[in-house]
């Protein structure tokens, strides 16, 4: 009797180790992750390239493996060569992102990219021309699909509760914590990020995007740097109305007393995400020198916007990165009524921010009479149980309730995100409005 041939394991290799690498991808592809998820038995990670040795090597010392290391010197090119991968996980800073999907494309991988998947429409087009004549294909995680209240929604609309969608509004905070966690990091500068109506706002735009399923067409926005920069709101300075030195500008700010200076840490010392369990270095991303009211900083951390779909639908749309709370309402109106939802997530690892929400509700209010209220209660996992469920899409094969819902997000889906966030920033900066397609050009299916 002859034995079964060994199923050979599908080989990863990572393009970033940040902490979304590894929380999110690495630990539960190595089955070392606190949850039961576990999908060692089918996956293995054969290299790693970060410009920070010192934290992989420190992350491979952690969990007792030797993964081979990789420095952008090194370059893409010669991981994918010597590791031979058959998926290549973009998870870097958003700015490297391209440059590694486009290699991965050439040597026809599958590219599992973080969101956003590039920083501008000019990138994208070189993506989706490399996808176009690769035998490789690019997927992005655009997971905020998968929340519980999300896909209620999203099923509550397939039902036709509102009817036809007429529009919607939808305005999102970040906290104190979260929201100027951004200006200590590379997104603060475009070059780096886009800017934050692309590499946060994605988020928000993809979900509008599948939720009303149609394509924006066309973006007119406001936007403001209030409250970081050398003309943040709450920077604090001398009688003369002088900048103070840095060690007396944290000892004095909101921001860092609040969320720093209240659990102890030091002025002197860099500050850094304060919630990675393996605690490793992170110097190249927080230099001990760098704060959130720098003159470098360039972006927005207010918006407001109008956006248009190939529908008929618009919504009205605002992110504010300066917050008392975090999360989001967000209401759909339709020709046979209104569905309303609202979300309130912690992401402070200190604590200082008010407690969420047990569980979100929605609320159906037919056009003439009636209300339903639906209780969802918050899932396990993070993103409101979104992460694992994009896992098991991303590491396995998309569930039934997956392909009924649209879950699983590709390059075109990224593209109109992207497109979206840049024609905010840049009406914002031109007073003008932004159409979609001259933006992506040949890209967009209009």
């Amino acid at each position: 009797m002859s034995s079964l041939p060994t199923r050979l394991k599908t080989r990863y290799a990572i393009c970033g180790l940040s902490a979304r690498a590894i929380y999110h991808f690495a630990l539960p592809l190595l089955g070392k992750s606190n949850s039961e998820e576990d999908f060692s038995g089918e996956t293995e990670i054969v290299g790693i390239l970060d410009l920070d040795r010192e934290r992989v090597e420190e992350f491979c010392r952690k969990i007792d493996l030797k993964i081979p290391c990789f420095s952008p010197e090194d370059g893409v090119e010669m991981m994918i060569h010597q590791t031979r991968p058959d998926v290549l996980l973009v998870v870097g800073p958003d700015y490297s992102h391209c440059q590694h999907i486009l290699a991965g494309l050439k040597h026809d991988l599958r590219v599992i990219s973080e969101k956003p998947v590039v920083i501008n429409c000019h990138q994208m087009r070189q993506v989706m021309e490399a996808e176009q004549k690769s035998q490789g294909s690019l997927q992005v995680t655009h997971n905020y699909r998968y929340a519980d209240t999300s896909r209620q929604i999203k099923r509550l609309l397939l039902e036709g509760r509102v009817g036809r969608i007429t529009n919607v509004e939808f305005v999102y905070n970040l906290d104190t914590h979260h929201g100027a966690s951004y200006f200590y990091r590379w997104n603060r500068v475009r070059a780096n990020s886009g800017g934050l109506s692309i590499h946060k706002c994605v988020h928000h735009i993809d979900l509008i995007n599948w939720m009303v399923e149609s394509s924006p067409e066309s973006v007119f926005a406001f936007g403001a740097l209030n409250y970081y920069g050398s003309n943040g709101a709450h920077r604090p300075k001398d009688a003369d109305g002088n900048p103070l030195s840095l060690i007396e500008t944290r000892q004095r700010c909101p921001y860092f007393q609040q969320h720093y200076g209240a659990a102890g840490t030091s002025p002197e010392k860099p500050v850094t995400p304060g919630w990675d369990k393996l605690n490793l270095p992170y110097r190249a991303q927080y230099p001990k020198d760098r704060y959130i009211y720098d003159e470098e900083i360039d972006i927005e951390d207010t918006y407001s916007a109008v956006i248009r779909y190939q529908s008929g639908v618009s919504m009205s749309y605002s992110c504010n990165f300066s917050t008392p709370w975090e999360g989001y309402s967000l209401a759909i109106n339709g020709t046979e009524g209104r569905l309303e939802a609202s979300h309130h997530s912690n992401p402070d690892p200190t604590g200082l921010t008010p407690a969420p929400a047990e569980e979100d509700r929605i609320v159906i209010m037919p056009l003439f009479g009636g209300r339903e209220e639906i209780v969802v209660p918050l899932a396990e996992g993070g993103h409101g149980g979104a992460d694992p469920r994009i896992r098991r899409d991303l590491f396995g094969s998309p569930s039934a309730e997956s392909l009924d819902l649209k879950l699983p997000c590709n390059s075109y889906d990224g593209a109109l995100a992207v497109a979206a966030g840049e024609a905010i920033w840049r009406s914002a900066k031109d007073g003008r409005p932004y159409t979609v397609a001259e933006l992506l050009g040949d890209v967009y299916r209009g």
